[in-house]
């Protein structure tokens, strides 16, 4: 009886040292994400069409999601004139409500600094505020479950390329490691964390890391007739059908995303994909339910964009939701 109970020990024990095993049994829920846009990413005393309201993460649990993303544009809201970038504390009381409402609805919850848009045209001046952003928010929520992750920037962009991003971005998570060796950090290439730029990325030494990727192609399907993407708000009734030629696409971009995860033993976030709701609607839907149904057959989390603005699924004033992308996205063929 002893060696039967040394024997299942020490299997127990092989499990969860193999490589990649613990990380990924300890994942949190990030699929069936719907992102909060419009809102909270928004410049400081400039609001957008999407008041940032705490009920919000209930509706989004009943509805069927298991995560929330959250942007957050953190930068409009330092004290510049200090060098430790103080976030202002009026503010940062509003983003643990939130965070605790997430959580109280047993949601995942991302905090995602997103639109930090001054480290996209000067990095080098910027990315101590990045790391000092970083530094305060790892303490303020170090003891927090592991269903709060983190994640690190929005679509690197711009004079922000894979050189420069890739150094920020070791310097940061070097920075949150010295306070928080637990929480999830998600992170992405350049060019908008595109599938393209992953083969540029160079992945920090972590073992509780995330890629994302974002994915709206073809871009005149999906931003056509937003007032938001310059180019594109006159472009209307482009249609897209789920034909052969279109699918192959579609497959082959996602595949080649996930194949690099494989091959770097990274999970992988699709973090943004969405399409406006100018686009036809059987559009929406095709193309949605096509992207949706693609990542869950390759394993691969979601994350839509986004929850009631231009890309919404939602409607606020009648409290509403668009019944068929709701379904699309939460029962995603297999």
């Amino acid at each position: 009886m002893k060696r039967f109970s040394f024997c299942i020990i020490t299997i127990l024990l092989l499990v969860l040292l193999l490589p990649g095993c613990s990380r990924k049994s300890e994942l949190p829920v990030l699929t069936k994400c719907l992102n909060i846009g419009n809102a909270l990413e928004a410049p400081k005393n400039q609001p957008w069409d999407v008041p940032m309201n705490a009920s919000y993460f209930s509706i989004i649990k009943q509805a069927g999601f298991q995560c929330v993303r959250m942007p957050v544009r953190f930068s409009d809201y330092v004290d510049k004139t200090r060098s430790d970038y103080r976030l202002d504390e009026t503010f940062m009381q509003k983003i643990d409500n939130y965070v605790n409402a997430a959580l109280k609805q047993h949601l995942t919850i991302i905090l995602d600094l997103h639109h930090f848009m001054e480290i996209m045209d000067d990095p080098k001046s910027n990315e101590d505020c990045l790391i000092e952003i970083w530094k305060q928010l790892a303490e303020r929520y170090k003891n927090y479950p592991n269903t709060l992750v983190f994640e690190l920037l929005n679509e690197p962009q711009k004079n922000l390329d894979s050189d420069k991003w890739n150094d920020i971005l070791a310097k940061t998570v070097q920075a949150i490691r010295t306070i928080d060796k637990n929480h999830f950090l998600i992170l992405g290439g350049a060019n908008f964390n595109s599938i393209d730029s992953l083969s540029t990325l160079e992945l920090p030494q972590d073992k509780r890391m995330i890629v994302t990727i974002h994915y709206y192609e073809p871009n005149n399907v999906t931003f056509q007739g937003n007032p938001y993407h310059k180019g594109y708000e006159n472009l209307k009734n482009i249609t897209w059908n789920g034909t052969t030629a279109e699918i192959s696409y579609l497959k082959n971009r996602l595949e080649t995303a996930k194949i690099w995860a494989d091959e770097h033993n990274m999970p992988l976030f699709l973090g943004e994909f969405g399409i406006s709701k100018e686009a036809p609607a059987q559009t929406r839907i095709s193309w949605t339910s096509a992207v949706a149904s693609e990542a869950n057959a390759l394993g691969i989390s979601y994350g839509y964009w986004e929850f009631a603005s231009s890309f919404g699924i939602y409607d606020l004033k009648s409290a509403t939701w668009n019944s068929d992308m709701l379904n699309t996205l939460l029962n995603p063929s297999k």
